[in-house]
């Protein structure tokens, strides 16, 4: 029993601290001014790089920030619908037979980057699509 209570302790007092995490004015100045409609705000803070964990439209994302809230990266996690329709369209033609599950994108400086997780009956693929729009299969496994 006092086991129980000691590890409830240590998730209420962890839960506190990382709730009270100190971000730097100017990420916060730019998080407030980009993202005026962002639910479920959550910041953490490493070695001065602010990250922001929130949903926006229903898509999760994550950002991070310098101290004087100048944009780093981010990664967001969706959906085929919100792809570009020029990269549907290509997905659609060159991998007809399977269907796309789930997209991760990163953006860093003027580099975006998209992951897109496909599946058919047998096997999952995740293919990379870049800024030019070049596709290229960085996984693929069998399903259990």
């Amino acid at each position: 029993m006092k086991k129980v209570i000691l590890f409830a302790c240590v998730l209420i007092i962890a839960g506190n601290s990382f709730a009270n995490t100190p971000v730097s004015e100017k990420a916060l100045k730019a998080f407030k001014a980009t993202f005026t409609d962002a639910k479920n705000v959550v910041w953490t803070d490493a070695l001065q790089v602010y990250t922001v964990k929130f949903t926006q439209r229903g898509i999760s994302t994550f950002v991070k920030y310098d101290e004087d809230g100048n944009f780093l990266s981010s990664r967001r996690y969706y959906f085929a619908e919100q792809l570009p329709i020029d990269i549907q369209f290509k997905l659609k033609k060159q991998y007809a037979d399977k269907k796309v599950f789930g997209v991760t994108e990163f953006i860093t400086g003027d580099e975006i980057n998209y992951y897109v997780k496909l599946e058919d009956a047998k096997k999952w693929t995740t293919v990379k699509i870049d800024y030019a729009r070049n596709m290229q299969v960085v996984e693929s496994y069998q399903k259990l």
